[in-house]
């Protein structure tokens, strides 16, 4: 799976003593790759140290879950379907969650820094349900 090429070009550009080392390497990354195959793929980045290691520096895999997943305020559906009520109300469910964290985070920078008793005098913040 490794390219002729770039193990050519690695040879030809690490010093004579180093190529077991590196041939080594190859052989583990090539077996690494075969089994990631069987796994169901994806791709997978390579970089050669200046002393004949490789060193993986992308792994990233076809069946992991999207970590920014915003289904949870629309559906994957067209946007003329999702109905405008239900969306305002996810929407302004999450934003009652943000303005607590906010208020929170505000009234501990008071309180540290020793202006707490200033706000008792603020108004109220109302926090949707």
């Amino acid at each position: 799976m490794i390219k002729r090429d770039f193990i050519l070009d690695m040879l030809a550009a690490l010093p004579v003593w180093l190529w077991p080392l590196f041939l080594w390497e190859v052989y583990r990354v090539e077996r690494y790759l075969k089994a990631r195959c069987a796994d169901g793929g994806g791709l997978v980045g390579l970089s050669v140290l200046r002393s004949g290691r490789i060193v993986i520096t992308l792994d990233a895999r076809n069946d992991r879950e999207d970590g920014c997943d915003w289904t949870v305020l629309a559906p994957r559906a067209p946007w003329e379907k999702l109905d405008p009520d239900a969306r305002a109300a996810a929407l302004t469910a999450r934003a009652g969650e943000g303005l607590a964290v906010i208020v929170l985070v505000i009234g501990l920078g008071a309180v540290l820094a020793g202006q707490g008793g200033g706000l008792a005098g603020l108004p109220h913040v109302m926090v949707p349900p």
